[in-house]
C-alpha cells in the first residue's frame, strides 16, 4: 500500500512518517510512505492508495487538497485529516470532500496504528483479483463507478476507463461484490453507491455526472441502508 502525508510542519511530518514506518514493520504490512511538505508537489505525482494531510497548511489546505486529488483521480482518493480543529468535520461535509477519517493532532503512535491498521485491511477487502485469460488483474472496488451488462460480459467503468471480463454481470455480482456496497439499478447496470451524487424516479446521478437508467423498486432502500452504515 502506498501512503502518503502531507504536513507543511517539516517536524510533525518526519515524526509522522517514522512512527508509520515503524507500524509498517511491526505489523509487517507492505507500506511504503512518502512524506511531503508542499501540497503542490504532492499533487504532481501519481494516485497513492491512501492519504494523510493536515487539514491546515500555508500553501494550500487540506480541504482544497483533497479536493484537487479527487479531481485529478476522479474522485477515488482514501483521504483522512490530520487535525485538532473541533469543527473540521462539519466543515468537510459542507465542502463535499468525501472524508474517510480524522486523526487529532498531535497525533499520538496508538491512534495512528489504530487507522493505518484499518485502513491496510480495509485495502485487501476492496481489492479484487479477476481472471483475463491466463492472467488475473487487480481492481480496487473503490475505483470503479458501475458495471454494465454486455451480452455475456461485463464492463468495468472506473475513472480512468473502462475494463471488460468474460462474466455475466450476475456471475461477477455474485463472484466478487458480496457486501462491496453495489446495488443493481437496472438489469444492465450496477451501481457503486459511494458515487451516487442523486437520483430520482427514473434515473441515477453519479458524481462524475453520468446518468443511469433506474428500474429497481429496491434502491432508495439499499441507498438508505448503505449511507446509514457508512456514514
Amino acid at each position: 500500500m502506498l501512503v502518503a502525508l502531507c504536513d507543511d510542519e517539516a517536524h510533525e511530518n518526519e515524526r509522522l512518517k517514522v512512527m508509520i514506518d515503524s507500524c509498517a514493520v511491526k505489523n509487517n504490512m507492505d507500506v511504503r510512505c512518502e512524506a511531503f511538505t508542499s501540497a503542490n508537489e504532492l499533487l504532481s505525482r501519481e494516485k497513492f492508495d491512501l492519504y494523510f494531510l493536515d487539514y491546515f497548511m500555508e500553501e494550500m489546505n487540506g480541504v482544497d487538497l483533497a479536493l484537487k486529488l479527487a479531481a485529478k483521480f476522479g474522485g477515488a482518493v482514501t483521504v483522512c485529516f490530520l487535525t485538532n480543529y473541533e469543527n473540521a468535520a462539519a466543515e468537510v461535509i459542507n465542502r463535499r470532500v468525501y472524508a474517510d477519517g480524522f486523526l487529532k493532532k498531535p497525533v499520538d503512535e496508538l491512534s495512528l496504528y489504530e487507522k493505518l491498521g484499518s485502513f491496510y485491511r480495509e485495502s485487501f477487502r476492496g481489492r479484487l483479483l479477476i481472471r483475463k485469460g491466463a492472467q488475473r488483474e487487480t481492481v480496487y472496488t473503490k475505483d470503479i463507478l458501475y458495471l454494465e451488462a454486455r451480452a455475456k460480459k461485463t464492463a468495468l467503468h472506473m475513472f480512468d476507463g473502462e475494463r471488460e471480463y468474460n462474466y455475466l454481470l450476475s456471475e461477477f455480482e455474485k463472484e466478487f461484490l458480496g457486501d462491496a456496497g453495489f446495488c443493481r439499478i437496472h438489469r444492465s447496470f450496477s451501481v457503486n453507491m459511494r458515487y451516487v451524487e442523486s437520483f430520482d424516479a427514473k434515473s441515477v446521478t453519479l458524481k462524475n455526472g453520468e446518468v443511469l437508467p433506474l428500474k429497481s423498486k429496491n434502491f432508495v432502500s439499499a441507498y438508505r441502508d448503505y449511507i446509514f452504515t457508512n456514514k
